[in-house]
């Protein structure tokens, strides 16, 4: 007896354009800033805000997001759609730096975020990626 699945991928489709169309009719978005609703704690450390420069990435920051992924087992199939992507660019484009200019926000960090928070970063960086049509 086969216990083999099958999915319907055509959901799901539907809402990758439909996220697509409302991204390009968005407002062109290189650089955002998330204000906590509560102040975020971290290793000692409490932010209040964080700013992201998508614009800043360069092809470089691309080959060392996609050559983290594929040391730990993951493959990039599409940037946009991708988490671990998302996440390597949230981190890359942080400039939010600690005294010694070291950045601050790491996976770590992203994967410690309250969800609601986490989610508005990787929102950030899909809208950014699907208006510039990658």
């Amino acid at each position: 007896m086969s216990t083999e699945k099958k999915t319907d991928f055509s959901a799901d489709a539907e809402a990758a354009v439909q996220l697509e169309a409302e991204a390009q009719t968005g407002p062109d978005v290189t650089a955002y800033t998330h204000t906590f609703e509560k102040p975020f704690e971290f290793r000692g450390r409490t932010v209040t805000k964080l700013t992201f420069n998508w614009g800043a990435l360069t092809g470089e920051d691309h080959e060392a997001i996609e050559g983290d992924m594929l040391r730990h087992g993951q493959t990039l199939t599409i940037p946009a759609f991708t988490g671990p992507y998302l996440a390597g660019m949230a981190v890359r484009a942080c400039t939010d730096r600690d005294d010694n200019g070291i950045r601050i926000v790491d996976a770590d960090f992203l994967k410690a975020l309250p969800l609601r928070d986490y989610h508005k970063i990787y929102f950030s960086a899909r809208r950014f990626l699907l208006r510039s049509g990658s």
